[in-house]
């Protein structure tokens, strides 16, 4: 293995240069659990973990190591273990509102070529979900692929596939399926040695299935997948990178229950570019496309020129980001606030034993 095999580039390289001064090697995770990483040297695998330098100046979680993340690291071959000091700068990576109350980032996957949108046509396939995906991946500087699987157990199959295509236009949709290997050729042909590719989507789609069958063997656990609802149990827990011939590298990522968008509210995917494209025509510019007098979108909505589905979605991804962006700029002020009164009370304690020496 060398660190091209993993995806090193001479952008990589031109960004590590600072780090090599000091001398750090560079290396990629190629798993992540909790504070503790696997990484990659292009010579061996070996334990990570984050110093303490790096713990302290780090703000959030999005700014710690993720898999496929490249890292600067003090590495000592004889222990097999590594101090991770920086990270180096990202090229690419797929992130999320995290799930619950807090309104934080959560990087999913990191410097990334490809990203296969995984669902099932059991009873997995929610196209309303795709376009959310295809909203929160545009302007990423990474390629979508859909990828509609357990196409044998869907007799509609074939109508499914093209009615998706319809709706995401500018994304690749293949349908596949593990079982027969229908079309698994066509999904190796969005893959290639040294590039990174990622495989998200909820839990039961099949993407554990989907590498293995990429592999032509097992190298991700998998479970069964209950009949009633085609969800399956959390197989994946962690994100975890391998290593597949002629496909390059593989990330897989635990089942999705929700997708909240982080830094986008859909505008620039090109699924809802028709909903623009009426919006230059409204007569107001700042139009919410609701109840105002000539509104086009609302217009062309009445008479079937735009698909209902990205309509629905186009508001909900707005109303959602807005939302998000209100909770950020809160939390921003809040951590503002805080920074001030500790600043605050550090100047109040200066002035005091200033004033105390000079009482002397």
């Amino acid at each position: 293995m060398t660190l091209e095999q993993l995806g090193w580039n001479s952008r990589f390289e031109e960004d590590f240069e600072p780090f090599r001064k000091d001398g750090l090697n560079p290396a990629r995770v190629i798993a992540e659990h909790r504070e503790r990483y696997i990484l990659h040297t292009g010579e061996a695998e070996i334990a990570g973990e984050v110093s303490g330098k790096f713990m302290f100046t780090a703000q959030t979680p999005s700014e710690y190591p993720k898999t496929g993340d490249w890292v600067a690291a003090s590495v000592f071959p004889e222990e097999s273990k590594a101090i991770i000091h920086s990270l180096v700068p990202r090229h690419t990576y797929f992130s999320r509102k995290a799930a619950g109350a807090k309104t934080v980032e959560q990087v999913m996957a990191a410097n990334i070529d490809n990203i296969f949108i995984v669902q099932g046509l059991d009873n997995n396939y929610n196209p309303m979900r795709l376009l959310r995906y295809a909203a929160s991946i545009e302007g990423t500087g990474i390629s979508p692929v859909v990828v509609l699987n357990k196409s044998d157990l869907n007799p509609d199959a074939v109508q499914i596939l093209e009615k998706t295509k319809e709706l995401l236009r500018a994304i690749p949709v293949i349908g596949i399926s593990t079982i027969t290997g229908n079309h698994i050729d066509e999904l190796k042909s969005f893959m290639r040695d040294g590039m990174t590719s990622v495989f998200v989507g909820s839990s039961g789609a099949g993407k554990s299935t989907i590498i293995n069958s990429l592999a032509g063997k097992q190298v991700a656990e998998t479970h069964e997948v209950r009949e009633d609802d085609s969800r399956g149990r959390h197989t994946t827990v962690a994100r975890q990178l391998y290593f597949i011939d002629n496909c390059g590298m593989v990330i897989d990522t635990p089942g999705i229950r929700e997708l909240q968008l982080w830094d986008d509210d859909g505008k620039s995917a090109p699924e809802f570019d028709i909903v623009l494209k009426y919006a230059q025509n409204c007569r107001f510019k700042d139009c919410l496309h609701e109840n105002e007098p000539g509104c086009a979108v609302k217009e062309a909505a009445d008479k079937g020129l735009i698909p209902p589905e990205i309509l629905k979605s186009y508001f909900k991804l707005k109303k959602e980001m807005e939302y998000t962006r209100s909770k950020i700029d809160e939390a921003a002020a809040l951590e503002r606030k805080q920074k001030e009164k500790k600043f605050g009370k550090y100047v109040k304690n200066v002035l005091k034993d200033i004033k105390e020496v000079k009482g002397r």
